[in-house]
């Protein structure tokens, strides 16, 4: 009984790892998640000047998650303070795209 993980677990826990990794500034972590076709064609350098400042996010929850073979569509709420508006939560939805190549989950940034 000790298969593959299925889909859906096995993308939940690897975008959990990819947030933890950015929120703590571990771009080289973040990148690492991404997928083979997207690091042959973007190196680091431009993944972390296109993706490594993240704003403070609180949350991060799964909202919606559709898998298909080798795809996973994933909606993740969370929650942002504004300056001028430091104490009023305002909520985001991010979208990620997940893919299954070489046997493995992928973040493809959008």
């Amino acid at each position: 009984m000790g298969g593959a993980q299925a889909p859906e677990a096995a993308v939940t826990q690897r975008s959990a790892d990819s947030w933890k990794a950015r929120l703590s500034g571990d771009v080289d972590k973040a990148y690492a998640l991404t997928s083979p076709g997207y690091r042959a064609i973007n190196d680091r350098e431009k993944y972390r000047l296109s993706y490594g400042a993240v704003p403070v996010l609180q949350g991060g929850e799964v909202v919606t998650l559709e898998c298909q073979p080798d795809r996973c569509d994933v909606r993740k709420n969370f929650v942002t303070y504004v300056p001028l508006m430091k104490d009023t939560p305002v909520p985001l939805i991010i979208k990620e795209i997940w893919i299954k190549d070489e046997g493995q989950w992928w973040l493809m940034p959008q």
